[in-house]
Order: structure tokens, then C-alpha cells, then sequence
């Protein structure tokens, strides 16, 4: 087999790959019945400062694959939206994703200082323009979701996920899950 007739072939199953998993059908989700505001909804998991909050594709704001949110002081999750950061109550993120997998800091004060930082991030930029091609230690005013998880904890708290460069664009979530400095507390809410 030659060279083009193979590259058809790779093209070909690349894009009918993509199809099917656009095209799969999604889960319904049932309510959920949650009365404990210092909890996950649906779990007995305490909802920390500094909590990441990731999934694997948005239904509403995100259309990328790969998300992630952090949970300030209040209880609310901050992430990236292509409008700016967004603030959002914890039911309502929920409603937002059809799967969530929670990662806490082992050291709850790292949680806390990434917090501090990440409020101070949302008041002087909630309307940050949404780049993910600009290098995570600089420009603040540009942001997506990774970036603000990896600026509230590198500058925050003084640790660096995944030790990646400040220099580093285009992040993707998953590469956040640094098992040195997080846990895993539940998966696929």
C-alpha cells in the first residue's frame, strides 16, 4: 500500500472516530437531592478551598475536551469561559458537567493559599480574555482554565504542578493531576 492511499486511510478513521464520539448518546442525569451545603452534591466528600474540579468535556460553556474548575473560600468554582472568568455556585457547575472528578490538596493550607490567590485573580480580571495559547506565568489578563488552576497554585501557594514551566502554553487539564501534591476523593460524579 502506498503512501497516499494510507494517509486517506489514518484522515478516514480519524474522522469517522470523531464522528462517533460526537455523535454517542449521552447519559441522563438524574437530579440531584443534595441538602449539605459544606459537602459534593451527592456525596459525603467536604467540599476545600484550593479543590479541583475536572471533566472531561463541558456541556454548556465548554465545548473543548478537558475542563477544570477550582473552588475558592465560598464554596463556588472558578474556571475559564471564553466570556471571562466565571463564578459559579457549586449545584450549578454540577448541572453544567456530566462527569466531575474531584482532586484536594493533601496539604489543606496549599488549598487555602491557592484559594486566597485565586480570589484575588478573579476580582482584578473576571473578564479576562480567553487565550490558551499564552504562556501560564505571564499575562493575567489572558486566561483559560488550566492556566488559573496552575498561576493559583504556583503563585499562590507556592507550588508547581506538574513543575511545568511558567513559559508552557496550551495546557491541558489532565496534565494538572500531580499525585504529589493532590489526591483523588471522588470520581466521575
Amino acid at each position: 500500500m502506498g503512501k497516499l492511499p494510507r494517509l486517506i486511510t489514518f484522515l478516514f478513521s480519524i474522522i469517522a472516530g470523531t464522528i462517533v464520539f460526537l455523535a454517542r448518546p449521552r447519559k441522563a442525569r438524574a437530579p440531584i437531592v443534595h441538602d449539605n451545603p459544606e459537602t459534593y452534591p451527592g456525596t459525603n466528600v467536604a467540599i476545600l478551598p484550593g479543590d479541583l474540579l475536572f471533566s472531561p468535556i463541558g456541556q454548556s460553556e465548554s465545548k473543548y475536551v478537558g475542563h477544570v474548575g477550582i473552588v475558592n473560600h465560598n464554596r463556588e468554582v472558578i474556571h475559564s469561559i471564553p466570556s471571562g472568568l466565571m463564578k459559579d455556585t457549586m449545584h450549578s457547575y454540577f448541572h453544567k458537567f456530566r462527569s466531575i472528578t474531584i482532586y484536594s490538596p493533601k496539604d489543606p493550607d496549599v488549598g487555602r493559599k491557592a484559594a486566597d490567590y485565586l480570589e484575588n485573580l478573579y476580582e482584578k480580571y473576571p473578564k479576562a480574555n480567553y487565550r490558551i495559547r499564552t504562556p501560564l506565568g505571564s499575562t493575567d489578563h489572558e486566561q483559560y482554565c488550566t492556566k488559573i488552576v496552575w498561576q493559583s497554585y504556583y503563585y499562590g501557594a507556592g507550588v508547581n504542578l506538574r513543575n511545568l514551566p511558567p513559559s508552557r502554553i496550551a495546557i491541558h487539564p489532565e496534565w494538572l493531576k500531580d499525585k504529589k501534591v493532590l489526591e483523588r476523593k471522588a470520581r466521575n460524579l
